[in-house]
């Protein structure tokens, strides 16, 4: 089967798929990697099922190419970073790009990778460039979405698994809003293509960790503006 990955996990997963040596790249790729699932993300999430004669498996999708590759047409998907997605879906199986290069995750193999590749340290970093499209594009974005007050943004890289930095948004936001994050993905992959990017959201009033806080004391590049009294 002809197939020109997409991204850096892409190439990792077609690495680990003929050289042993290459399968803990692939998993630590995998769990810091931004995934696409069919289903729907609103205040819970309920996900797609495919089976075949070895189970029931959740699809997933490691670029916007390979959900092509599986659907004739447009079903509700979302995208949702890949640790998070295992961490609150556990016992469950998946399967990655099943009409492409892909693999089966069982449950066994997720719960071992969870333990055996901990969330990595984080660096926050400065932006060789100022990203002055992908800024122009969220507020363009953020105007018509009012459960929006603010928006910052930093550049971070996951030590041992980023070879250069990406953009992370933290959202303050009047509620939960997941699905904006789908939202922001495709407004930053039509401003800077290609770059991964990642999204958080922000409560001032709950307990912040100390990236969430740093980001908060970073002025924010959208802020809504107050109704006139």
């Amino acid at each position: 089967m002809a197939f020109t990955p997409a991204n850096v996990l892409e190439e990792a997963l077609l690495r680990a798929g003929s050289q042993d040596s290459a399968r803990p790249e692939f998993y630590r790729r995998l769990l810091s990697s931004n995934l696409t699932v069919l289903g729907k993300f609103g205040d819970s999430m309920s996900i797609e099922t495919v089976s075949n004669e070895q189970g029931n498996f959740h699809p997933i999708f490691t670029s916007e190419e390979r959900v092509k590759d599986f659907m004739a047409a447009e079903l509700p998907h979302f995208s949702i970073d890949a640790r998070t997605l295992f961490e609150n879906t556990r016992g469950a199986q998946f399967v990655i790009n099943p009409a492409s290069v892909g693999k089966i995750l069982s449950a066994d193999e997720i719960a071992w990778c969870l333990q055996a590749f901990p969330s990595t340290a984080i660096i926050v970093a400065r932006p060789k460039i100022f990203p002055v499209k992908l800024v122009k594009a969220l507020c363009v974005l953020f105007t018509s979405r009012s459960l929006i007050r603010a928006a910052h943004l930093v550049y971070v890289a996951r030590e041992g698994v980023d070879q250069e930095a990406h953009p992370m948004i933290g959202l303050e936001a009047d509620g939960d809003v997941p699905r904006l994050a789908q939202e922001i993905f495709v407004a930053a992959e039509a401003a800077l293509p290609g770059t991964p990017i990642e999204v958080v959201y922000i409560d001032p009033q709950s307990e912040l960790d100390p990236l969430q806080k740093h980001m908060l004391s970073v002025p924010p590049f959208y802020q809504r503006a107050l109704p006139p009294h």
